[in-house]
């Protein structure tokens, strides 16, 4: 009898443990106040770690004819430009541009680590990239200085010469040549190009956003406005009045601000001349000088002021002539949005826009 009580407390003891560790295996876990003697290393089971989503830009690339693979985010990569196919082995280490709104987009999207000299446009005074640009190299159309810093890539305008091009590229430097767009999608296809050769998706997805939330700032503000759109011109003088037209820069940066550009609306293309009788006749309530004081603005502003046979006009008549800042006005990137920022403020005699935030 004592023989079978033995066996059968035996028994019972390892009918518990198995019944414990069954219980365990469960969901991985082990009750501790029934095995307080244990090692819990030895006890509890590693639970599989969970998967981290990998960022997408697929959405955001495909609408790009440039990009031939948008769902490729490893390297090498492939892009149409000008109908030549070009691969990106790798991330480019050495990064050059010689066109300033090239130059301004890629010190959005990356910095002197990757960019090894920069425009002399991007160091001057009023800069919208000095303090970014400044104590690197400059360059020029020169091949020469462009080939001493040794880059990867070097990004240009469909301005930049066959010649250069061509020097370039013996020397075995990928050349991106790129036109530049004024409209909104288009600035923003601009980054998300340069961001997917640069390997920056991540810092172009960042600024994108940021371009989006300030145009947006510029909406909600636009759309409480009940008063009319005011009737706006640009003006400069190269050897003649110049204004800005349907399908130039100034026109989408008026356009964002909510106001009228009316040489669009009297059939001017681009950046055209006019006379003075035509100014005159189009009688803009706002005039924006968009010329540079190094280059004269300041002279053609007190001279347009001065001149009797344009006291007519409503802007002068109201003293409603304002000098602009050209590197906002007259630049081939996502800081065209600072421009319409500042004629916001003077549409609407405002000194901040609400959720507007800087570069």
């Amino acid at each position: 009898m004592k023989k079978n009580r033995i066996l059968s407390l035996v028994l019972t003891l390892n009918l518990a443990f198995i019944f414990f560790a069954c219980q365990a295996g469960k969901d991985n876990t082990v009750n501790y106040d029934n095995f307080q003697n244990e090692d819990p290393k030895t006890v509890i089971k590693e639970k599989p770690k969970a998967k981290v989503k990998q960022e997408t830009y697929e959405q955001y690339l495909s609408s790009i004819d440039s990009i031939l693979e948008p769902t490729n985010i490893s390297w090498p990569r492939k892009v149409m430009i000008n109908e030549k196919e070009i691969v990106i082995s790798d991330k480019p280490e050495r990064l050059v541009t010689i066109s300033l709104g090239h130059d301004e987009i890629l010190f959005g999207i990356t910095d002197s680590a990757q960019i090894v000299a920069s425009t002399s446009f991007a160091q001057e005074d009023g800069s919208n990239i000095k303090s970014k640009s400044e104590g690197l190299p400059t360059i020029s159309s020169d091949p020469e200085t462009i080939i001493a810093q040794n880059p990867n890539i070097v990004f240009a305008d469909p301005y930049a010469s066959v010649e250069l091009i061509d020097a370039l590229e013996d020397f075995g430097i990928t050349v991106i040549q790129t036109q530049l767009n004024n409209s909104v999608d288009g600035r923003k296809d601009d980054v998300w190009l340069m961001s997917y050769i640069t390997g920056n998706l991540a810092n172009g997805k960042s600024l994108v956003e940021k371009i989006d939330n300030n145009i947006q700032s510029l909406e909600n503000l636009i759309n409480n406005q009940k008063n009319p759109k005011k009737k706006v011109i640009t003006l400069s003088w190269w050897d003649a009045y110049w204004t800005a037209g349907s399908e130039s820069t100034e026109d989408s940066i008026i356009q964002l601000a909510g106001a009228i550009n009316l040489s669009a609306e009297n059939d001017i293309k681009s950046n055209s001349t006019i006379d003075k009788e035509l100014l005159i006749s189009m009688n803009p309530e706002i005039i924006l000088i968009t010329q540079s004081v190094q280059w004269g603005g300041k002279d053609f502003y007190d001279e347009l002021l001065e001149d009797d046979s344009l006291s007519s006009i409503q802007a002068i008549k109201d003293e409603n002539v304002y000098m602009v800042n050209p590197n906002w006005w007259g630049t081939l990137s996502y800081w065209n949005i600072k421009g319409s920022e500042q004629l916001a403020k003077i549409l609407f005699n405002i000194e901040n826009i609400e959720g507007f935030r800087g570069f």
